[in-house]
């Protein structure tokens, strides 16, 4: 072992060169951190037969794809101080899984004509103040500012998203998207303005900048159940039929006068994006906000200003940025997204970031929603929106079975805090449920052809709660021009309330609370006048995340004889119970059961569609990309009865299960529930445990016998999802004919990877330290053949 450790990287080396060419479906996409200027590196990627996708200007890093091969002899030849898989950032989405029997969580609705606010018509709507249900302007307080001129007039809302459409068929925000720049190469919409890009980044748009009355029928199921849930939101006459009516519904952004700059980072064909698309767009907003600072002319350098030829700048004053979307990070307000958090506040720009869509078990958020520099933001879930939305689906008068309460709750999918890092996370909440949004033309030939009208949504997700602060920020920015970004964002999160949610939520639900709009503007002036809240404070965490999130008030569970046993009484509906489980290298499985599960009601006045019941999930030890354990399709399970959910491997760190009262149900609900460990030595080690530094190329060789049915590996290290940050050490294999298994590869703690009749003979484990966090990490591999302990040649 020692000899073989000694000649590590030579040997390494040669075995990945004398490999076949990857083909393109085998790049690894990279991030490394490397000082300008990059050309030695870019000839270093080149040489390997791999291609630098971005050079990041505000950060020393560059992004790549490398033949997957060959990744190890890259990272060796650059000598980054880091190196990061580029992993995908899924494309956001407008209809949060819900589980089984439940429905979507958006529908869509067809208006018959449009009418534009602008100037004079939006200050005489406003001058009526109508208490406005699409994007409750009200309920957050924007309507107070509108009544008094303040529109957000002149502010520029950068949309790093599926692209902003500025198109007459968009009539929401047609002529407020002053530009734009596409980042997704190859695809076949270049216009990051068009109306043939997918829909969600327009959906942002509308919900920060829109303008415009939609008119539908009288007879409409929206019209209906708007008279029934939320007449006010009518504001024209609308008779009842038989009469011939056409009713308007406004659709009114949180800062309807503010412009916005399209920076396109998902493909119009869908699918995700790679994480360093998206932090190049970060980092080219940055640029031309840093460029504006310092005097560059805020002039086109390129297009027409028409819809697939947007203006481009290479100067802009962007003074709001929005991030609907969200991906996994080892390193929680530390990795290359949430540093750009914090550069971007430091040259006055406030981020809005969604905090996710992976439900109420905790830490579930991502980045840059675990930036320091980010206002992350949580999603609510208010009665009369998920009413209006459950009437179109099931028929007027369903949504107030299906939602029999009427307090407001944190929607059921907002992800939930803390950070890793020890931080509460969301830092405040606004509405993400049935948000009344306009998107591009997908799924629309007379959209495309400019004869109608781009479809209409009620859409859900934090992806429309983040752009309603986003709104908020851009209003504060026009009534305080000289304040801070820092400023704004202290201001925002430290005037929400917390007593508008009704569902017993807590700071990791819906952090400070609501967005509270004229008390944010109040906070701030405060805040300008004291000259105070000038800088963001900054956690302090150790390596320990239950140490990190003890002082928060979470402790991992106890087992007592491997079981854990408690009561759940009177979770209120959409309320949540959190329980933290330690899961380490002995850990088999975990059992989790449920029993006696009793509604606070009799049956005759639960919930008459579903009856009142427990939604549960677990989610494994990752602390940023959730991987469910319980029905991951549905990400968790309905139950009403005695239940019991089997993990097994579970990874190394603190599993999370949740029970929370569901959001639908009629009463307060209590159960017992329990969970059992099961746990085993790991035994002997195939080879002794060893230290791996960054960028180290470690084998270890091992003999597989003839006849064996099946081989199992496993790489476990120190730096388990327990500890902060976390590292990413893969493990590949190479069996005796040469051949590469990269199942081991993953962002998993432990690396395991399981071979049905493998080749007989002497199998390499290549352990590669692929991300170390701190100086090094410790290692110990373990295989077995048909059960029976390998040891290394």
């Amino acid at each position: 072992m020692r000899k073989t450790m000694m000649m590590a990287f030579a040997i390494g080396a040669t075995i990945l060169a004398s490999s076949a060419p990857a083909t393109a479906g085998d790049q690894q996409g990279v991030v490394l951190r490397v000082p300008k200027p990059y050309a030695a590196v870019e000839a270093a990627i080149q040489s390997l037969g791999g291609q630098v996708t971005y050079r990041f200007q505000n950060v020393d890093a560059i992004a790549a794809t490398v033949p997957r091969e060959r990744v190890h002899e890259a990272l060796a030849l650059v000598k980054a101080d880091r190196a990061y898989k580029d992993p995908v950032v899924a494309a956001p989405e407008a209809a949060p899984r819900v589980g089984p029997n439940r429905g979507r969580a958006v529908v869509g609705v067809e208006a018959q004509e449009a009418q534009s606010l602008d100037g004079t018509a939006l200050r005489d709507f406003f001058a009526s103040q109508p208490k406005d249900y699409n994007f409750n302007n009200t309920l957050i307080g924007a309507d107070v500012l509108h009544a008094g001129g303040n529109t957000g007039s002149g502010v520029i809302v950068a949309v790093i998203d599926t692209g902003t459409t500025n198109a007459p068929v968009v009539p929401s925000i047609a002529g407020d998207v002053i530009g734009g720049e596409n980042f997704v190469p190859g695809d076949p919409v270049t216009s990051a303005t068009s109306r043939r890009n997918g829909a969600h980044g327009t959906w942002v748009g509308t919900v920060i900048s829109s303008n415009v009355i939609f008119g539908f029928s009288n007879a409409s199921t929206l019209v209906r159940s708007l008279k029934l849930h939320a007449p006010s939101a009518i504001v024209t006459a609308c008779p009842n039929p038989p009469a011939v009516a056409v009713c308007g519904v406004a659709m009114v952004g949180v800062a309807p006068d503010a412009k916005l700059y399209a920076l396109k980072v998902f493909a119009s064909t869908g699918g995700g994006s790679p994480e360093s698309r998206v932090i190049a767009a970060m980092d080219r907003a940055l640029t031309l906000k840093r460029n504006y600072n310092n005097g560059v002319p805020s002039v086109p350098v390129s297009g027409d200003g028409s819809e697939e030829n947007p203006f481009v700048y290479d100067s802009l004053n962007i003074q709001v940025v929005n991030m609907s979307l969200g991906g996994p990070t080892f390193f929680a307000g530390g990795d290359l997204e949430d540093q750009l958090t914090l550069l971007m506040v430091q040259a006055g720009i406030s981020l809005a970031a969604s905090a996710g869509n992976e439900g109420f078990a905790a830490m579930t958020g991502g980045s840059p929603g675990s930036g320091q520099g980010s206002l992350t933001v949580g999603a609510a879930n208010t009665s009369i929106h998920e009413r209006v939305l459950r009437d179109l689906q099931f028929g007027v008068g369903i949504g107030a079975l299906y939602r029999p309460t009427t307090g407001i709750q944190t929607a059921y999918f907002s992800s939930r805090g803390p950070t890793a890092d020890g931080r509460f996370d969301p830092d405040l909440t606004a509405n993400g449920f049935a948000t009344f949004a306009q998107g591009t033309c997908e799924g629309s030939a007379a959209c495309l052809a400019g004869t109608g009208l781009a479809p209409i949504s009620l859409v859900s997700g934090t992806s429309f709660s983040g752009p309603t602060v986003a709104g908020a920020a851009a209003l504060l920015r026009k009534a305080s021009p000289g304040a801070l970004a820092a400023q704004i964002r202290a201001a925002l999160i430290n005037s929400a309330n917390p007593a508008v949610l009704g569902d017993g939520s807590g700071p990791i639900d819906q952090g400070k609370g609501f967005l509270n709009v004229p008390s944010a503007q109040t906070v701030l002036s405060a805040l300008v006048a004291n000259n105070r809240g000038t800088q963001i404070p900054l956690s302090q965490p150790n390596t320990d995340v239950a140490k990190n999130i003890q002082p928060l008030g979470f402790l991992p569970i106890t087992f007592t004889g491997d079981v854990f046993t408690t009561s759940v009484n009177n979770l209120k509906p959409g309320q949540v119970a959190q329980f933290f489980v330690p899961s380490g290298v002995d850990t088999d499985a975990l059992t989790v059961k449920v029993t006696g599960i009793t509604p606070e009601l009799p049956a005759a006045q639960q919930n008459q569609l579903f009856g009142d019941d427990i939604f549960i999930q677990a989610i494994d030890a990752p602390t940023s990309f959730p991987e469910h354990r319980i029905d991951p399709v549905n990400g968790g399970a309905f139950i009403n009865a005695d239940a019991t959910f089997n993990i097994p491997d579970p990874q190394t760190g603190l599993v999370r299960v949740a029970l929370q009262g569901d959001w639908t149900n009629a009463g307060r609900i209590s159960a017992n529930l329990r969970i059992e460990r099961t746990r085993s030595s790991p035994g002997l080690q195939t080879a002794p445990s060893f230290a791996v530094k960054q960028d180290d190329f470690i084998p270890v060789d091992v003999e597989v016998p003839a006849g064996t049915a099946q081989v199992v590996f496993e790489t476990a290290f120190a730096e388990t999802w327990g500890r902060y940050p976390t590292s990413d050490i893969d493990m590949i294999l190479i069996d005796p004919d040469g051949n590469l298994n990269f199942a081991g590869a993953t962002a998993a703690s432990p690396e395991r990877a399981v071979v049905a009749n493998p080749t007989p003979g002497v199998w390499t484990v290549l352990v590669n330290g692929f991300t170390i966090q701190q100086v090094q990490d410790w290692v110990t591999v373990r295989v077995t053949a048909d059960g029976v302990r390998l040891f290394a040649e």
